[in-house]
């Protein structure tokens, strides 16, 4: 039994060698080729593959700015050789020769700024028809047609701003295929098409492959927003900003200490909106940035003609006709929280109203309250609803109000 084995093993390359005898060789291919007709395919299968090496999103005109390799291969049954046994399925065309062959075109569709760099490529030809290029100095057999540098257009999905997705669409079309009778597009290969994945804090998710009634070919490019960079760097300080302010309510008309926290946080706020301008995706018109900028000067504010009219009750305590009382009572009881503005203890209005000191009292607690609950109202509603405000705002026709 090894006996035969190894007498098997033996024969195997005079087999091989002897089938080689009856294969037709490189040159026996060429003088074929040579004399088939490319211009009269019945059928062609052709693909269009783009794998994008770098990339950049511009958020102000919302496209896509790429430099990737378009890799274009298509099958042409006149061109199979695979009835003549070939010795190798894969066979290198000489320039001279693919000149002569009709080629399809590439025409890009609303693409802006594109620079189309031909790259030098060998010619191959498979033995079902395929022809394909390949890089002179790459060891892969990767087919490769042209560099292309270009910029997309991209449309925002605004509904999820300022965490939402953009869709950049590359569109193209084959041209120079009026011979063939039967053009077949083949999909595009999805896999591997984006080598960075990540710029910033926008995020490449998928791409998809599809084709439009105009036998157009496209490759949808969906990227979203970093939520964390959003959060963390400009969401949460700004936060953070917010909660002094809303703190001093508690600090009744103690008016220096509040002014100087409510001015401080009001510089704070704007030097970090200023100086933190988050990269979004789409950045045209009234934004949910825009929103949260509005409310957050808005709520500082608030609490500062809080303030005024919290100094007006402790004013007005000191008043003799303060709850048309006809006699002073009531001291300051509950220093230093009310004792701020009675800073001249020598002065003979010391005293304060009992009905106005309560008045004040009660107005701070429910401020306090009553701010609490907005900030935290808008915090749930700009997390849930900030695209239906957004839209609505960009919506609104400033006409219909009549003063302009």
């Amino acid at each position: 039994m090894v006996f035969i084995t190894w007498a098997i093993l033996l024969a195997l390359p005079a087999l091989a060698s002897f089938q080689n005898e009856d294969c037709a060789k490189a040159s026996d291919i060429l003088s074929y080729l040579e004399t088939a007709d490319s211009h009269s395919a019945d059928e062609i299968h052709i693909k269009g593959n783009y794998r994008i090496r770098n990339w950049n999103y511009l958020e102000k005109e919302n496209k896509l700015e790429t430099d990737g390799l378009f890799v274009l291969s298509w099958t042409n049954k006149s061109l199979s050789f695979s009835h003549l046994n070939p010795c190798h399925k894969i066979v290198k065309i000489p320039p001279e020769m693919f000149l002569h062959w009709k080629q399809p075109h590439i025409f890009f569709v609303d693409s802006a700024d594109m620079v189309d760099d031909r790259l030098p490529t060998r010619v191959h030809v498979n033995d079902n028809g395929t022809v394909s290029h390949q890089e002179p100095k790459m060891l892969l057999k990767t087919r490769i047609l042209s560099r292309i540098i270009q910029l997309i257009p991209c449309i925002l999905n605004n509904h999820n701003f300022p965490f939402g997705n953009t869709t950049c669409t590359m569109t193209w079309r084959y041209r120079n295929l009026e011979h063939v009778d039967n053009v077949i597009y083949d999909p595009s290969d999805l896999e591997d098409v984006v080598e960075i994945t990540k710029k910033g804090s926008v995020n490449f998710d998928e791409v998809q492959y599809g084709l439009t009634s105009d036998q157009e070919s496209k490759l949808i490019y969906h990227f979203s927003q970093n939520p964390q960079d959003m959060i963390l760097n400009f969401l949460l300080p700004s936060f953070m900003f917010l909660i002094p302010p809303w703190l001093t309510l508690l600090l009744g008309p103690m008016a220096i200490t509040r002014c100087s926290v409510l001015m401080t946080s009001l510089l704070l706020l704007a030097i970090h909106f200023s100086s933190n301008v988050p990269q979004t995706l789409g950045n045209g018109g009234v934004t949910a940035i825009t929103v949260w900028k509005l409310f957050a000067y808005g709520f500082i504010i608030a609490i500062v003609i809080e303030l005024i009219l919290i100094t007006l009750f402790a004013s007005l305590g000191r008043s003799k006709t303060c709850c048309f009382a006809k006699r002073r009572s009531a001291k300051y009881e509950m220093e230093p929280l009310y004792e701020e503005m009675n800073d001249l203890r020598k002065r003979k209005t010391r005293k304060t109203r009992n009905c106005c000191r309560k008045t004040a009292l009660f107005f701070d607690i429910a401020s306090f309250i009553f701010f609490g609950i907005i900030l935290v109202a808008f915090c749930y509603g700009f997390y849930a609803h900030r695209g239906d405000v957004v839209k609505m705002i960009n919506d609104f026709e400033i006409e219909s109000l009549h003063i302009l």
